[in-house]
Parts: structure tokens; C-alpha cells; sequence
């Protein structure tokens, strides 16, 4: 089995499993989320440094940086996402056929989402966040010149996830820095990944967009 195989299998369990999920409790993951960013901040500064230390686009590195001052502006985004009304249920549209029929159209979750993004290491944490919110799975690939703090954020939600007793593989980042990476996502993992989001630049977006045999929200 290939390793975005495996990571696309992962994700499919674990939106099955998330179906089963109380949203007061994925309020509560998010929550000690927020918690876990507070008290691993230093470990989350310390593996920043060592990006910002091996980045080679110099114009880059004020994006890529995670000081006190930008974990604190995630934590909140992550309390802002918590607060969030639960979107899932919601009737969003009544109406009635001629033959007097009622039909609702009722906000349920995509599935699994993967999201494609550039240099902003705050990406990780937030759209995460918001995914699992929606009662979604994520899976997540990042920036190379970001790969150390990205890589903590996310298995600091791994670990979040596991100590509340819900499948991890709700939140995968990809850790492999290899460019064809991005190329076998978007053409060879239709079967696992129900729509793909880029958050970057017009190029990342483009490249996606033409490469992509997956639904993606542009």
C-alpha cells in the first residue's frame, strides 16, 4: 500500500468513526487543543526556528514565523471556531412539490477534505479546526519551508484527538516533502478524497485546478 494510500484509508475510518461523535465533544477537543498550543509553546517556537533557520527564500520568513504574539492570535481562532454554532443539521431551505411533498435541504459534512497550502504555518491549526467543526476529516499538506512547525501543530491535535478517545486520523498532515507528493493527491486519491481546497497564491490555485481529478473549491 503506497503512503497516501494509507493515509487516504486512515481518513475514510476515522469520518466513519467521527459520524458516531457527540459536537459537545469535539467542542472539548478543540478546547484542550487551545490548551495544548499554551503549554507547548515553547516546543512549537523551538521547531518554527529550526524553518525560519533553513528557509532559503528569505522574503518568506516573516510568514513563516511563530512567535508568542501569532500562537496567541491561533489560540484565539481556535476559541472563535469553538464557539461556532454546530453547522451540521441545519435546515437551510423548505419547500413544497405540487404533489405536496416537503422537502428540506439540511447542511450535512463533505467528508474528507485535503487542503493544499503554502508558506503560513497558522493554516495547519485552523483549518483543522474548521474541519473537524464541520464534523470533517483533513487531510493536510503544507508548504516544505514550513514542514517542523507544521508538523507539531498538527500532532498536537493528534494527540488532543487520541486523549479524547476519538480516531486521530481525523487531522493527517503529510510529512513528505517529495513535489510528486502533491501531483499523486490531486490525480490518484479520488477514491478517498471528497473535495480539494488550495490556499495559497493564483498559481497554487491554477496548478490544482488543472491537475486535479478531485472536486475543488477554488
Amino acid at each position: 500500500m503506497s503512503y497516501l494510500e494509507n493515509i487516504g484509508k486512515n481518513a475514510k475510518k476515522a469520518f466513519e468513526d467521527l459520524k458516531a461523535v457527540k459536537h459537545s465533544k469535539i467542542i472539548r477537543v478543540l478546547e484542550n487543543y487551545n490548551k495544548s498550543l499554551l503549554y507547548n509553546k515553547q516546543k512549537i517556537v523551538k521547531e518554527n526556528h529550526k524553518d525560519i533557520k533553513n528557509s532559503k527564500r528569505k522574503n518568506l520568513v516573516d510568514r513563516l514565523i511563530l512567535d508568542e504574539k501569532r500562537i496567541e492570535s491561533i489560540r484565539h481562532s481556535i476559541n472563535e471556531i469553538a464557539k461556532f454554532k454546530n453547522p451540521i443539521g441545519q435546515i437551510l431551505e423548505t419547500w413544497k412539490r405540487p404533489n405536496k411533498l416537503n422537502i428540506k435541504r439540511i447542511s450535512t459534512p463533505i467528508g474528507v477534505i485535503g487542503i493544499i497550502y503554502e508558506s503560513r504555518p497558522n493554516v495547519t491549526a485552523d483549518v483543522a479546526a474548521l474541519c473537524l467543526k464541520s464534523g470533517n476529516c483533513s487531510i493536510l499538506r503544507g508548504g516544505s519551508e514550513a514542514i517542523n512547525s507544521n508538523k507539531i501543530l498538527a500532532n498536537l491535535f493528534r494527540e488532543v484527538l487520541q486523549k479524547n478517545k476519538m480516531n486521530k486520523n481525523c487531522v493527517q498532515f503529510i510529512d513528505n516533502k517529495d513535489r510528486k507528493i502533491v501531483d499523486d493527491l490531486l490525480s490518484k486519491m479520488n477514491r478517498y478524497i471528497d473535495v480539494i481546497v488550495p490556499r495559497g497564491g493564483k498559481g497554487l490555485v491554477a496548478k490544482v485546478q488543472k491537475l486535479s481529478n478531485v472536486h475543488v473549491i477554488g
